[in-house]
């Protein structure tokens, strides 16, 4: 299930204008660097997995115990063997049933270079078997940021027309195997995606609902192999430079 503005897990509290005394670092992250992306960029080599939720937050629940928790991580699994196929490096906010916060899952990713973040999820609503995509809408106007430093809860602006890009391309590959999914991506203010400073999108299955986890679970290699198509699609688009940006 997605964590929105309104989610129990609140954001870190945006850190403050270069100039005031900052808060200490273990309390607020710091600004993000977040310079205007260049037109030719590093090799897209990385790919963060975010299954969401874990350890004392399972997440959305279904009938007999599924939990989405459980649930991402098998997909992540199947994931990470088909990203490292096509040749992508591929890192995971969590390994077992833990819990990391979304600030330190953020973190993780924000030290990667030439990298994208996907993070996985397993809805309580929509139709069995169908897929959706999610990027972040346009953030509001804010003032121009001081010294090339965004907010941490802003760290993402920067990113949003790659990761619509991002998210359209996958969307499109899993429109073609999972009857019912949109053809298009969609926006939404998912949480986890504000203060990742890479292309970030989410994704979403329906339903933790099903009866049978099973039938979930045998939905896992063909999205899989279509998440993997879609960020290899995106691969050129990225080295390119071919996007603009957006402050």
């Amino acid at each position: 299930m997605l964590l929105t503005g309104g989610s129990k897990q609140q954001p870190a509290a945006p850190a403050p204008p270069v100039a005031q005394l900052p808060a200490p670092a273990q309390l607020i992250p710091p600004p993000v660097q977040t310079p205007p992306i260049p037109a030719q960029r590093t090799t897209l080599g990385v790919v963060v997995l975010d299954p969401a939720h874990g350890g004392t937050d399972p997440g959305a629940r279904g009938g007999g115990g599924t939990r989405e928790s459980d649930l991402v991580m098998g997909l992540a699994a199947l994931l990470k063997l088909a990203l490292e196929r096509q040749g992508f490096s591929v890192l995971q906010t969590r390994q077992g049933n833990d819990d990391p916060s979304l600030d330190d899952r953020s973190a993780m990713a924000n030290a990667q270079r030439g990298a994208v973040f996907l993070t996985l999820h397993v809805g309580s609503t929509g139709l069995p078997g169908s897929v959706r995509v999610y990027s972040l809408p346009d953030f509001p106007p804010a003032p121009a940021p001081a010294g090339g430093l965004l907010p941490w809860d802003r760290a993402q602006a920067t990113f949003l027309p790659l990761s619509r890009k991002l998210a359209d391309l996958t969307q499109a590959e899993l429109a073609r195997g999972f009857k019912g999914s949109p053809a298009n991506a969609q926006t939404a203010p998912v949480r986890q995606l504000r203060t990742i400073a890479l292309p970030a999108i989410a994704i979403e299955v329906s339903s933790v609902t099903v009866e049978d986890r099973a039938e979930l679970q045998r939905l896992w290699p063909g999205i899989a192999d279509a998440v993997a198509r879609g960020v290899t699609s995106f691969k050129p688009v990225y080295e390119s430079g071919s996007q603009g940006t957006q402050p």
